[in-house]
């Protein structure tokens, strides 16, 4: 949940969680492009002001 503090893990090459990252943005495509760019960051880089870790995700489609 937003707002509380996460759960410690018992492993630390544990998979992250969904609830661990945050879209920081999307954009769809027009006509031209058909796709998809997704900007999204973990929310452990968010609490340390860390914004040079943001992962961007894109699909597209072809003709």
């Amino acid at each position: 949940m937003a707002g509380e503090p996460e759960p410690p893990r018992a492993d630390p090459w544990e998979e992250p969680r969904p609830d661990d990252w945050v879209l920081l943005a999307q954009w769809h495509g027009t006509a031209l492009i058909d796709g998809d760019i997704y900007w999204t960051i973990a929310r452990k880089d968010v609490r340390a002001r860390r914004f040079d870790q943001v992962t961007v995700l894109s699909c597209f489609e072809g003709p």
